[in-house]
């Protein structure tokens, strides 16, 4: 569980796209809210769980209070994860993306990599909105999470030493805490996270 929790967070604190420039310090930090849909605690193999983001280019700093334009963004992303519950062994452990169709809808998104252990994409930006939709359809059965990463060291491209951070959460979802094994009832956290049933 402790390790778990460990993995996590620093998962979700990692960034999956660096600049390699030491020319300037985060100077802004964002939310970027992701909506998944239909709002169902269990599916079928081959249902589809949809995940959105479609928010404005203008962000309000979450240490200023300031309204950013911040249109233009190279690196946008995330790395997303899955894991799934191990009865057996009363704990999460890593899924491969594999388990998993990944449906990338054209034009609000780029696949930039994947492993055995995530997929990383880039936000598409189209008339000062960033987009990005994903379907992904379950090849099997069991109980399971997903995990989006925050994007940190965040540039433009007229821009690369400004650089923004990005925490990316589920709003207006029901994100089925109680799924969990590990969940403390009365509690809400606000994450990155989404579990769901496979049956």
């Amino acid at each position: 569980m402790v390790i778990f929790l460990g993995t996590t967070i620093f998962f979700q604190q990692c960034s999956c796209n660096k600049t390699g420039l030491d020319c300037a310090q985060v100077k802004y930090s964002f939310d970027l809210p992701v909506k998944a849909y239909p709002d169902k605690d269990s599916i079928s193999i081959n249902d589809t769980i949809w995940l959105e983001i479609n928010e404005s280019a203008y962000f309000k700093d979450k240490g200023s209070g300031q309204v950013i334009d911040y249109s233009g963004a190279e690196n946008l992303g995330t790395a997303l994860a899955f894991g799934e519950y191990n009865k057996d062994l009363e704990s999460w452990t890593n899924e491969s993306p594999s388990s998993f169709d990944l449906i990338l809808k054209e034009d609000v998104g780029k696949l930039v990599n994947q492993t055995s252990i995530d997929v990383e994409y880039i936000f598409s930006e189209n008339n000062k909105r960033y987009k990005f939709l994903l379907g992904v359809v379950p090849k099997k059965k069991g109980l399971f999470s997903l995990l989006f990463s925050n994007s940190n060291n965040t540039y433009r491209k007229a821009d690369k030493c400004t650089k923004a951070s990005f925490d990316i959460y589920f709003a207006n979802t029901n994100q089925h805490y109680p799924l969990n094994p590990f969940y403390i009832p009365g509690t809400n956290p606000l994450g990155g996270d989404y579990y769901f049933v496979v049956k």
